[in-house]
């Protein structure tokens, strides 16, 4: 074979395995692709959980431009709070709600007052600071926040008050040691059953007596209650809020007793589903007037010993007392019934008589004679 044509030989066989080597790598692209789609899900980043909500939102501090709290501070209840540099105070808490009062609450307000005395002699008058901030009711328990309360020397009140029900009250100090109060807890709750019971001297009902109670002093807007006690010397008044009464009663429109000042607190037990009721007993004498005049001689004998013994009863009633110098003594209040009057003086004859008590009928005035002893 000549030169040229092995060197045109040659080249056919380079050509050739050029093509094989293309053809080849084609064929291994092709197997290796994938013959779908990837059933594999991209991986996805979890979102970060969501923050637990706290009792109270977080309390953006924010002073005047005379100082105060530091402007653009925020902190929540759990939260260690740096007081330093305070130059004025806060109160913030919450209202706990009996569930038998959530349909009678018509308004909620808190009220933060300076216990502050009055004025020494000489001493300036300064107002007590008061803040009045009324408190919405939604969702959950109501909370309340007051801001820009003066240090003090003396303590404030904080109280809740709501219409016609019993308002939680606290006392607590604002000062440069103590200028943030963020756990105070008020409650309202409904008024408590309280009941008169009207005895007489015998510890017996005193029935048809007007019985009235009127409002001492602080909370305000408390009512006066009125009734009249039924056959066993009783009457019930259904809702009374916490305070002090003036107890008054009184008979066809004569006092019976001397009105007195009960105290109602606020109806915190519970007998089964309904508040346990208070009271209160009155007692009020019973009887009509009898006068005794002592004398002997045509001169009255003072400090005769008298005794009236009930005699129709099981029960010992006695009674006691001593003529004044003029030879009088009387008993304002002796019941119906059947008494044994005794007389007695040092140097005198005793004297005895029984003596008949009719109900709404005034005795007449019982006139002893003593004698002298020889």
């Amino acid at each position: 074979m000549r030169p040229r044509d092995l060197m045109i030989l040659m080249l056919l066989l380079a050509l050739g395995a050029s093509v094989g080597i293309v053809l080849l790598a084609n064929e291994s692209h092709a197997i290796a692709a994938p013959s779908g789609p990837s059933t594999e899900a991209e991986p996805t980043e979890e979102p970060p959980p969501a923050p637990e909500p706290s009792i109270l939102p977080a309390l953006p501090a924010v002073a005047d431009q005379d100082g105060g709290t530091p402007r653009g501070a925020v902190f929540s209840k759990s939260d260690e709070v740096d007081t330093t540099g305070w130059r004025d105070g806060i109160i913030r808490g919450d209202i706990q709600l009996a569930v038998s009062v959530l349909d009678r609450i018509k308004s909620m307000s808190v009220i933060v007052e300076e216990l502050r005395g009055p004025p020494r002699p000489g001493q300036e008058y300064v107002p007590p600071f008061k803040k009045v901030i009324p408190v919405e009711r939604g969702l959950g328990t109501p909370t309340f926040e007051i801001r820009r309360i003066p240090f003090s020397d003396h303590p404030f009140s904080v109280s809740v008050y709501s219409p016609g029900l019993n308002g939680g009250r606290r006392t607590v100090t604002v000062n440069a040691e103590t200028p943030l109060h963020d756990d105070v807890v008020l409650s309202i709750t409904p008024g408590a059953p309280f009941s008169i019971l009207v005895r007489d001297q015998d510890a017996n009902p005193y029935a048809g007596v007007d019985i009235r109670i009127l409002p001492i002093g602080e909370p305000p807007g408390r009512q006066q209650h009125i009734g009249k006690t039924d056959n066993y010397g009783s009457v019930v008044f259904e809702s009374v809020l916490a305070g002090d009464y003036r107890l008054v009663s009184n008979q066809q429109g004569i006092p019976l007793a001397e009105p007195v000042q009960i105290s109602v607190q606020p109806g915190a037990r519970r007998y089964g589903n309904k508040i346990q009721g208070q009271g209160y007993t009155l007692l009020v004498q019973r009887g009509v007037p009898l006068e005794i005049m002592v004398s002997s001689g045509g001169y009255g004998v003072a400090d005769a010993k008298i005794k009236l013994q009930a005699t129709d009863r099981t029960r010992l009633c006695l009674l006691e007392a001593e003529t004044n110098y003029g030879g009088n003594v009387a008993f304002p209040h002796l019941t119906p019934g059947k008494w044994m009057v005794q007389v007695t003086k040092q140097n005198y004859q005793p004297w005895t008589r029984q003596l008949t008590i009719v109900d709404g009928q005034l005795p007449p005035r019982l006139e002893v004679g003593l004698s002298r002893l020889r």
